[in-house]
This record gives C-alpha cells, sequence and structure tokens, in this order.
C-alpha cells in the first residue's frame, strides 16, 4: 500500500511534518532542549551511517536525487532524526518508552507505504531493527538522562560516542565527499611503520581526551557546553591546558590527515582551531567568569589554550598520596616522586591513615585510587611529560594490565603497621 502522493511531496513532508513538530515542542518545553538536541544530533549521525549502509546492503534504497550522500537524502535524515527526539521534548506529559513504542509501530506502518521515496528490498527488518536499537533508544536514553541530571557517568560516556562520531565519522566523510575520496580508499592508504607510530600517537591523545572527560564527571558535569561541571576544574589535563578537549581533537584530525593522506583533513581541523578560538572560546569565557569569577580569572591568566605548562597549575585543586614508609618499594616511589616537587601534592604516611591501608592510595577532592592508578595520578602533579604517562596507566584496561604487571614483580598489597 502506499499513499499514492510523488516524491517530491512525500519528501517535503518527510522534512517538514518533523520539524513543524519538533519546532511546537521546543517552545512548549523548554526544560527538555538540552537533551532534545543531543537525542537529534545522535540521531541525525546515527541514521546517516545506518542508511548508507542499509542503501549499501540493500535493504531499501531511495527514489530521489539531490542533497544525497552515499545514496541517502540528507534532508529525510535530518526529518527522521527530529521525529526521533520527540519521546524527549514529550516526556514531562508521556513516559518516553510509550513514545518509542509508538514511533516504532508507526515507522514499520510507513515505511512500507513511503514509495516511490522509499524502496524497500528483501531484509529491511534488518535495518529497521539496527536502528531502534542503535538510533532510537540510544538516543532517547542520552536525552533523557541530560534532561533529568541523571547517571552523570553513563550521559558522558554516551556524549564521548556521539562528539567521537562526529570527529571520526562525520568531519572526515563531509571532507571525502567534498574532494571525492572514499572511505575504501582512506584504508587501502593504511599501511608502513610511520602509520602505525601516528596511530599510537594518536591513542596517546585520545587517552588524554578521555582524561579530561573524566575530570568534568568527577566535578559534575560533561563535555557538552549546555551541561557542565558544578565546580572549577583545575585538576587531570585542566591543570596543564584550558581547551585539553579542543586540542586534543585538532591533534586527531590532524594525525588521521597524515595517516590516510587527507590534506584537506588539516584545513577542518584549522576551522576547529578558528570557532574554538573565536566564538566558542568567546561564549566560554563570558560563561565561565559569570560564574567562577576570580579563581577563574586567575586560572585564566596562568593557562593558556593552546600551548600546555610544563608545570601543574599551582592552585589546581590539592591531594595527598599515603605511602608506607616500612614498605621498601612504596617508600622509593615517595622519594622519588618528592625529589621532583610535586605541585598541589603532600606526601602522607600510610601508618597514619584512619583506614588500615593495603597498597598505595591517592586521595583528592573528586577521587580515591590506589595501587598504580595512585602513583599514575600522583605523576600528574609533576611536570607534563609525566602526567602524560600518568593518564596511560589509568587508561581503561591498560590500568588493569599496569597493576597486575606490577602485582607480578613484587608490587603487590602488603599489610602495614600502625
Amino acid at each position: 500500500m502506499t499513499t499514492g502522493l510523488d516524491v517530491a511531496t512525500l519528501r517535503n513532508g518527510a522534512v517538514l511534518v518533523p520539524a513543524v513538530l519538533a519546532g511546537a515542542l521546543w517552545v512548549a518545553a523548554p526544560g527538555e532542549r538540552v537533551g532534545a538536541a543531543l537525542a537529534a544530533l545522535w540521531n541525525a549521525v546515527g541514521l546517516a551511517a545506518l542508511n548508507a549502509v542499509a542503501v549499501a546492503a540493500g535493504w531499501w534504497s531511495f527514489g530521489t536525487d539531490g542533497l544525497m550522500w552515499s545514496g541517502v537524502p540528507l534532508d529525510v535524515v535530518l526529518g527522521w532524526a527530529l521525529l526521533w527526539a520527540v519521546p524527549v521534548q514529550l516526556m514531562r506529559w508521556v513516559n518516553p518508552l510509550v513514545t518509542v513504542a509508538v514511533l516504532v509501530a508507526a515507522d514499520i506502518v510507513a515505511m512500507g507505504s513511503l514509495a516511490p521515496l522509499v524502496w524497500l528490498r528483501s531484509g529491511w527488518w534488518a535495518g529497521e531493527l539496527l536502528g531502534v536499537l542503535l538510533c532510537l533508544l540510544p538516543a532517547v536514553l542520552l536525552g533523557w538522562l541530560t534532561a533529568t541530571g541523571r547517571m552523570l557517568w553513563l550521559r558522558a560516556g554516551l556524549q564521548v560516542v556521539l562528539f567521537g562520531a562526529l570527529l571520526l565519522f562525520v568531519i572526515p566523510a563531509v571532507t571525502f565527499a567534498l574532494t571525492g575520496m572514499s572511505w575504501s580508499q582512506a584504508w587501502h592508504r593504511l599501511g608502513g611503520p610511520a602509520d602505525w607510530v601516528l596511530l599510537q600517537i594518536a591513542a596517546v591523545v585520545a587517552v588524554i581526551a578521555l582524561r579530561a572527560v573524566a575530570e568534568f564527571a568527577r566535578h559534575g558535569g560533561t563535555p557538552f557546553p549546555w551541561d557542565p561541571p558544578q565546580t572549577l576544574v583545575t585538576s587531570g589535563p585542566y591543570a596543564y591546558l584550558a581547551n585539553p578537549m579542543q586540542v586534543c581533537s585538532v591533534l586527531l584530525l590532524v594525525t588521521m590527515a597524515a595517516v590516510v593522506g587527507a590534506p584537506v583533513l588539516v584545513l577542518a581541523a584549522g576551522v576547529g582551531v578558528v570557532f574554538s578560538a573565536g566564538i566558542a572560546g568567546w561564549h566560554e569565557r563570558d560563561q565561565l567568569a559569570a560564574r567562577f569569577g576570580a579563581p577563574w580569572r586567575e586560572y585564566r591568566g596562568a593557562v593558556r589554550d593552546w600551548v600546555p605548562r610544563v608545570r601543574p597549575y599551582p592552585h589546581r585543586s590539592p591531594a595527598r598520596l599515603y605511602v608506607a614508609v616500612t614498605c621498601d618499594p612504596c617508600s622509593q616511589v615517595a622519594g622519588w616522586l618528592q625529589r621532583r616537587d610535586p605541585v598541589a601534592l603532600a606526601l602522607e604516611l600510610a601508618e597514619d591513615h584512619p583506614e588500615e591501608l593495603r597498597r598505595v592510595r591517592y586521595e583528592s577532592d573528586s577521587v580515591v585510587l590506589q595501587g598504580t592508578r595512585a602513583v599514575g595520578a600522583a605523576l600528574e602533579h609533576i611536570g607534563i611529560g609525566w602526567a602524560v604517562v600518568g593518564w596511560v596507566m589509568r587508561a581503561p584496561g591498560l590500568g588493569w594490565l599496569v597493576q597486575l604487571l606490577a602485582d607480578a614483580v613484587g608490587a603487590g598489597p602488603r599489610s602495614v603497621s600502625r
């Protein structure tokens, strides 16, 4: 069954109806705007990729042209993304799960009646299922968590996935489309020792970016400018750079440009620098100065946007490292740290801690770590080079491996005489 409408009318309706609905709800539900914006952005990225895969796999095709990418009409994807963000906008009146169920049912019915705009093929159910699982449900979850301020670490993690996809998929896809380059060509250019060295450098840069996100989360916020930390963040990478996430994003784009041989990505990185230093930087300075006042101005007077400090910001959030004097390896680590004059780090006796400690312990206003992770956190109080080593030591998965290796060579837990 079809609607009998021509392809132009169907295409316009697929864009205008969701846009009008989303616009009306944007006005009616101002408290859900931030969450809805993130949900729509997640859907836009995910649905663009999903439809490209669906067209390539033969699940469905589009009987139209103009403003296309990989056989997918981008305006239709935008309308689809706005429609799938409606559960977040309606959440004050309707349970999001109910709205999601209605959207899924409506999508199943509508998909078969959208010819000649959309032509379904065998296996289209697989694409529909992937769309619900990878686009609709995560988008609504992210929007709901953001609008309600719940489950900080989960919503920060979802934002990392979203902004990582924008950086490593959307921006390269746009630049490739403008230059006539394809992902398969980029993939075939990968190889050689230099590329693998660059990929390892990119991995370290990604670790630094993730550490910056973690510092935001520990202070009650996320990377999204309208879901910020509740306190001024001066620890982690922020003790050395005021904008570590932006710097890492630019470095990742430049590294990708070198690996895949796409100089136009350097231009994209340059646009990012201009935007961050201009519009975004101006907005951020005004907002943070209004929120934090003198401490923010003092911090920005000492920490730059794009050039890191050699030593950490002297007024960064303080911390304590508890080390047992009766443990020879531990006391050697403490002595090594002390000789390097750590900033805002007090070395304390584990024997005097109110709890019975069995490993080196690091404590600050936002984190408590033990073992090699504690040592890694202490390294960021020395200088930028050692800080990078410490962040890598604490990276997810790698931190567990470092602790396992340390335990294997005799740095396992020990009893401390009090």
